[in-house]
């Protein structure tokens, strides 16, 4: 019998055909791994290294993406994978300034770069995955430029239904701004015509 997982990850491997050839397909499906994290939002998942060295794909859940200050200690949330979404890291595989935490029971799909070399260059999986990444910086620096209003505008319409898996002092640390201030502009939005 299979579990609604295996369902979602046979889907995911399907839409990557859309970007390699069905020769190659044999070897991804082959050599995917699938891990699942139970919720649990002040443990890593995953080491720096380990996401570089793969392709992954969240099937299922929610990760957020946090760096600590080193000065206060205070967590900062920079991003939020949704499911469904390519799981990325911005930085190199020596920095540990970014750490990861599920917010939910998390599947995610994970496929080795060396794998997806021998695949080929002729794939336009490289292509996507750029895409996805440039879109994703867009919006964090879009935010970055916003007023906190905005911002939570932005959010929501990006994000539609971030709130059911994400607590909002997460939220409001993506946004750059205290729970408190995160209140009184959902108020103030659901007041205005």
């Amino acid at each position: 019998m299979h579990s609604k997982n295996d369902f979602n990850i046979e889907n995911y491997i399907k839409a990557l055909s859309t970007y390699i050839p069905a020769s190659s397909m044999v070897k991804l499906k082959k050599s995917y791994k699938a891990f699942t994290f139970t919720k649990h939002p002040k443990s890593t998942i995953l080491e720096n290294r380990q996401l570089n060295d793969s392709f992954c794909i969240l099937i299922c859940g929610t990760i957020r993406h946090y760096t600590i200050d080193s000065n206060t200690a205070e967590e900062q949330t920079l991003r939020f994978t949704l499911s469904g979404n390519l799981l990325c890291q911005y930085g190199t595989a020596t920095e540990a300034t970014e750490y990861l935490s599920c917010l939910s029971e998390c599947t995610i799909l994970s496929v080795s770069n060396t794998i997806l070399a021998e695949i080929g260059e002729e794939t336009n999986l490289r292509i996507y995955c750029q895409n996805i990444i440039k879109e994703n910086l867009e919006l964090e620096v879009a935010l970055l430029r916003m007023p906190p209003e905005k911002r939570y505008i932005k959010l929501c319409k990006q994000y539609q239904n971030i709130f059911l898996t994400v607590p909002l002092k997460y939220i409001a640390s993506f946004l750059g701004i205290t729970p408190q201030a995160l209140c009184r502009i959902r108020k103030r939005l659901l007041i205005t015509p």
